[in-house]
């Protein structure tokens, strides 16, 4: 090198290489069933989620929302994953499951309810909305816009 050249630094408000999306998104469909009604003071409910095929990211977690028919004292998730109540609904956040870009993924875990009272937590039925997608981006090829 004979001499030195300063170097250029340049900004690209337009260009992103690798940049994660934001959140957000609806694409998994929940289903949600009984699958003991008494155990230890809980009601054991099973949720499924299956992703869309129709729209191409990675996925890096979900919330779904349970809503009971009574109210609810106790909650907890499989893997200890973020659960939370107010009233009769129950939220939890589902994180580290896996990829789930355009591939109609099956993803499945148990929540444990009660609601403080035997008879009450026994009839406990739920019905269970998916309130948020956390996607990133497909880097993995094809430049894949999320969603």
């Amino acid at each position: 090198m004979k001499y030195y050249e300063k170097p250029i630094v340049l900004a690209n408000e337009e260009l992103a290489e690798g940049v994660y999306a934001a959140s957000g998104g609806n694409c998994w469909a929940p289903t949600i069933i009984s699958t003991q009604d008494y155990v230890d003071g809980k009601h054991i409910f099973e949720v499924h989620n299956v992703h869309s095929t129709s729209v191409e990211h990675i996925s890096a977690g979900y919330t779904v929302q349970i809503t009971c028919s009574a109210p609810v004292t106790s909650a907890s998730a499989e893997n200890n994953w973020a659960c939370s109540i107010s009233g009769n609904v129950v939220t939890v956040t589902r994180t580290s499951h896996a990829n789930g870009y355009k591939s109609g993924d099956d993803t499945s875990f148990k929540v444990w309810i009660g609601t403080g009272d035997e008879a009450t937590t026994k009839s406990l039925t739920a019905t269970i909305t998916c309130t948020n997608c956390d996607w990133q981006v497909n880097v993995q090829g094809n430049g894949a816009n999320g969603n």
